[in-house]
């Protein structure tokens, strides 16, 4: 039996870059995806323009532009694992804004903290923020352009 578990420890210790890279991968073709049909297909564009004027967002015509560059860009870096933590920190504050101004208020009212709170906790924007989360604590992992680049500085340094 001790046998099996040390086999089994030492098996996840091999895949262990795996579910932070899946991660990775996934919320970044989210948001590059996203923000891809945001700026160029016009029935996304008018819906973010609604979607911020409804919001009462300052300046919503440039934001209509902007928030969707942000997510656009910031997906590729993610997929890339370039700048990795700096960008998911950039798509973290964005997620913020965006549960704030429009998240909240698809959560019905009067309703009890608990439920509330339920609610919350199933907007899709709070699990995406739990994983931009781990990536700014982690970084781009084993795979990725950071990577690299960390391994090459490292090769030079010594």
């Amino acid at each position: 039996m001790r046998t099996l578990i040390n086999c089994l420890l030492a098996i996840r210790a091999k895949f262990e870059w795996f579910p932070l890279f899946f991660a990775r991968i996934c919320i970044g073709l989210f948001f590059a995806i996203s923000g891809y049909n945001k700026l160029f297909t016009p029935a996304s564009q008018q819906q973010i323009l609604d979607t911020l004027v409804k919001a009462g967002v300052p300046f919503p015509h440039f934001g209509a532009i902007f928030i969707p560059a942000v997510e656009f860009i910031g997906g590729i870096l993610l997929v890339l694992g370039l700048l990795t933590s700096i960008t998911a920190i950039v798509l973290f504050i964005l997620l913020i804004v965006a549960i704030v101004t429009d998240g909240v208020h698809k959560i019905p009212a009067n309703l009890a903290p608990l439920d509330w709170l339920d609610y919350f906790l199933y907007l899709p924007e709070v699990i995406y923020e739990f994983i931009l989360i781990w990536l700014i604590i982690f970084g781009s992992g084993c795979i990725g352009i950071d990577a690299w680049i960390r391994s090459r500085w490292k090769k030079k340094s010594t």
